[in-house]
């Protein structure tokens, strides 16, 4: 039995749509994870821990912070380390700007520490001067001794603000502490790809075919005695 020709163009065509689908990029952050750090020359008077003041290796502002089991449950969201401020802000410029129709989002692990040092914080991703997105709390609503993924996102248009993208996480009192930072980047207006272009043209050619069926089929047909 001959495949019938319309569902495979159909077949055929639907593939070449299927496949044509965004991705998600990530964004390049210089010490994303605060794992890079200047020597940790600071105690925690016994409780196992080290610190230093600053800077951050990759960031402008706060320190690095090696906590033990005193302070967090163990392990952390991402390796050793995580940055903390006294009331500052931690912040990084990543070199690239805004794309546009591209969805933003911005993903910080947030502590509690078990000593309930507690703060209000917020995370921001910005372009230039101009704020696209941010998130604040209070770290008390974290249970206590662990991270919380925060996250805030931005639809970009055709129409941008002008800037590098940077990224600022800021605390108020004492401590914020922060681990883990991400940006990822998904563009809503998608690029066929080679193979997606190679289907659809299939697809056309079916389409091509199809209908020079049946015009043959129309020239041959046999007229009906009248």
């Amino acid at each position: 039995m001959k495949p019938n020709l319309f569902l495979l163009c159909a077949f055929v065509g639907g593939l070449a749509l299927l496949s044509d689908v965004a991705c998600a990029d990530s964004i390049s952050i210089q010490n994303p994870s605060f794992e890079i750090t200047n020597p940790l020359n600071q105690s925690c008077l016994g409780t196992g821990c080290a610190f230093n003041g600053g800077p951050i290796p990759g960031w402008t502002g706060g320190g690095s912070f090696q906590p033990s089991s005193v302070f967090f449950n163990l392990p952390l969201p991402d390796g050793n380390i995580v940055a903390y401020t006294n009331g500052g802000s931690i912040s990084q410029t990543l070199g690239v700007s805004l794309d546009p129709n591209s969805m933003y989002t911005l993903s910080v692990f947030v502590g509690d520490r078990l000593d309930h040092r507690n703060a209000d914080f917020s995370i921001a991703l910005l372009a230039g001067s101009t704020t696209l997105c941010s998130f604040s709390a209070s770290n008390a609503s974290i249970t206590p001794g662990s991270f919380a993924d925060e996250t805030c996102t931005f639809q970009s248009g055709s129409t941008l603000p002008t800037g590098d993208l940077s990224i600022v996480l800021s605390a108020t009192g004492t401590q914020g502490d922060f681990d883990n930072v991400s940006l990822t980047e998904v563009s809503t207006v998608s690029t066929p790809e080679p193979s997606s272009l190679a289907l659809l043209a299939t697809g056309f050619l079916c389409v091509g075919l199809l209908f020079a069926r049946l015009n043959r089929k129309q020239r041959i047909q046999p007229l009906r005695a009248s």
